[in-house]
């Protein structure tokens, strides 16, 4: 370990895809270096327990409730807001020498702390930057944010550093994918876990699949259901629930599972805590997101299960699965390709079971934790001592 003291700053306290990653640096740089949140929540929670130096700070309500669709004009009533933070987190960060956002909002904040902290910054960057993820004026600020004053730019994938380089990024992007801990996964009896769930949601020995996200309407939840209609013995349990004002997307899949088609075979677990047992539990792990996604954690996580996966063939996905190898990709959208391909995999156990392990071992192989922190290391510590370096030269 270096000399280098990290503060890291993010948007939330929510567990989202990018928090999750956060939270395995964190813990890992835990001796040398702060978190610092916009709002508080099971995030903080989770750094606290394991040993992170975290704290929340107040006032940022206004900076967070601009959306990604909004324009600038409409962006730029939080500056007064705006400014408080900045100056926090530029006096935060005076007892560290290198500041990492993990968010585009924290971006925005970090890049203008940066230059009253004199620190140098790194961005990581968990999305996809397009017009359907994101404002041109959204994407416009954080674009000539980071060419200004981001030292490097890490890209959860290929797809998202291309997206970033397309957008007009010309800061340097290394990729490095997200490692996920296969323990937790190895550690699941998945036949005790599968017969407790069949017998929460009364589905007996139907075969049961499984889409892990957040409800939101890009992630596509809605095509699981409409897949479900043309293969009335399945049952699809819906994992996660709404974040960042989506409450009305949820509404709209219950009111799609109460048709008659699907009545009694959709069932909403919300946000659980035992992701590794409830992927363990069921036959199939589906992605069903409707644009491209940054990464695909899930995707990974179904693979350390040892389940098959049927993803949407976009984005970070298409660096995960080979398809037909390690798992299935279909078209994004397409509840027809997904229905197929999930009658396909239920109709043949022995393929069923062979997918599974590839996709075990491609997991293992590509996707390992240590890999990933090591990367991010070596990015963490070479950009603080080049800094180091030029104050002190």
């Amino acid at each position: 370990m270096s000399n280098s003291r990290i503060l890291i700053v993010d948007q939330t306290g929510q567990l989202g895809g990018g928090e999750l990653s956060l939270l395995d640096f964190a813990r890992h740089r835990r001796k040398d270096c702060d978190v610092l949140l916009f709002s508080d929540g099971p995030f903080r929670e989770r750094l606290e327990q394991a040993g992170v130096s975290v704290a929340v700070e107040q006032g940022a309500n206004d900076v967070l409730a601009i959306s990604r669709e909004q324009g600038l004009w409409s962006s730029l009533r939080v500056v007064p807001n705006l400014a408080n933070l900045v100056w926090a987190v530029a006096m935060k960060s005076r007892r560290s020498n290198l500041l990492y956002a993990n968010s585009q909002k924290a971006l925005v904040v970090c890049a203008l702390a940066s230059v009253i902290g004199r620190r140098p910054l790194i961005w990581h960057l968990h999305d996809i930057l397009t017009a359907s993820h994101f404002s041109a004026a959204m994407r416009a600020i954080a674009i000539r944010l980071a060419n200004w004053r981001a030292s490097c730019v890490i890209a959860n994938s290929q797809a998202t550093a291309d997206a970033f380089a397309a957008a007009g990024g010309r800061r340097r992007a290394v990729v490095i994918h997200n490692g996920i801990d296969p323990a937790p996964f190895s550690n699941v009896d998945a036949e005790a876990a599968g017969t407790e769930l069949r017998r929460q949601i009364g589905c007996g020995d139907s075969p049961l699949v499984g889409v892990f996200s957040r409800l939101a309407f890009w992630k596509g939840q809605h095509i699981a259901i409409e897949a479900a209609r043309s293969t009335p013995d399945v049952h699809v349990v819906l994992v996660g629930g709404p974040l960042f004002d989506e409450q009305a997307y949820e509404d709209k899949l219950r009111r799609e599972a109460d048709n008659a088609e699907v009545r009694g075979r959709i069932h909403f677990l919300g946000f659980r805590n035992d992701i590794p047992a409830l992927m363990s539990a069921v036959d199939i792990v589906i992605h069903t997101s409707i644009a491209p996604e940054p990464f695909g954690r899930v995707i990974v996580e179904g693979m350390l299960a040892q389940k098959p996966v049927i993803a949407t063939a976009a984005g970070g996905a298409l660096e995960i699965i080979e398809d037909g190898v390690s798992g299935l990709l279909v078209q994004p959208g397409d509840a027809g390709a997904l229905a197929a391909a999930m009658r396909a995999i239920l109709a043949s156990p022995n393929e069923r079971a062979d997918l599974a392990c590839r996709g075990y071992e491609s997991a293992l192989r590509k996707f390992s934790l240590e890999a990933c922190l090591a990367a991010t290391d070596e990015v963490v510590d070479v950009t603080a001592g080049k800094s180091a370096r030029r104050r002190f030269s």
